[in-house]
């Protein structure tokens, strides 16, 4: 997984006027702490991390720039109720290299299910990040799962994945992927354009003429 750069600086100062201002001139606050080390009142300039977000690379491990090995996971991002692309705070956790880290990886399914696209299943996708425990350098980027063979009823759990030197901090039972029958609504709709069909297709009988007699 690639390093990547944010140019975060310490804050000049702390409260609510202060942040107040500091986003109004596009700067995030946040907090940089970990095992060992000084929590620090940082900020980050909104824009470049908004950037980092639309390219789904949030999980990444971040180098903050305060210094040497000033490298970090994100582990809590506030943003704002309604406008999800605005950014409140951030919360920075320092990682060592040289050892192991627990960090949630994006889930990505990529294929349409047989169970779908053959039989009117919906694919259902309960998780969209799962944890995992491994060497920073070991951060897989995004976990794959082809789900193109599923059939209704049938599904993908985190004890179907295996990826070298990463545990999986889910249980194994654990459901990534199902495709289910199609719900009470969708069902009821397609058995009504089944019902009308025949009818739609049937010319409706004319009324016999009357006799001139």
């Amino acid at each position: 997984m690639d390093i990547i750069k944010l140019q975060a600086r310490e804050r000049a100062g702390t409260g609510k006027s202060y942040t107040r201002k500091a986003r109004a001139q596009g700067w995030i606050p946040g907090v940089y702490y970990g095992p060992g080390l000084e929590p620090k009142n940082v900020e980050i300039p909104h824009a470049e991390f908004a950037a980092v977000v639309r390219a789904r690379k949030h999980t990444h491990l971040f180098d903050l720039g305060l210094g040497s090995g000033s490298i970090a996971v994100i582990r809590e991002v506030q943003r704002n109720k309604i406008k999800d692309s605005v950014y409140y705070n951030l919360d920075f956790m320092h990682i060592d290299m040289n050892k192991k880290t627990i960090v949630d990886v994006p889930v990505e399914l990529i294929g349409v299910p047989a169970g779908v696209k053959d039989d009117g299943g919906v694919l259902g996708h309960p998780f969209k990040t799962v944890k995992v425990e491994c060497l920073p350098t070991d951060i897989p980027e995004k976990i794959t799962i082809d789900v193109a063979a599923l059939k209704i009823g049938e599904s993908v759990h985190v004890r179907d994945l295996s990826i070298p030197n990463v545990t999986f901090r889910h249980a194994p039972e654990e459901v990534l992927a199902v495709v289910t029958h199609p719900t009470r609504e969708k069902a009821a709709v397609a058995a009504e354009e089944d019902a009308a069909a025949p009818a739609a297709g049937k010319t409706a009988a004319k009324p016999a003429a009357k006799s001139g007699k």
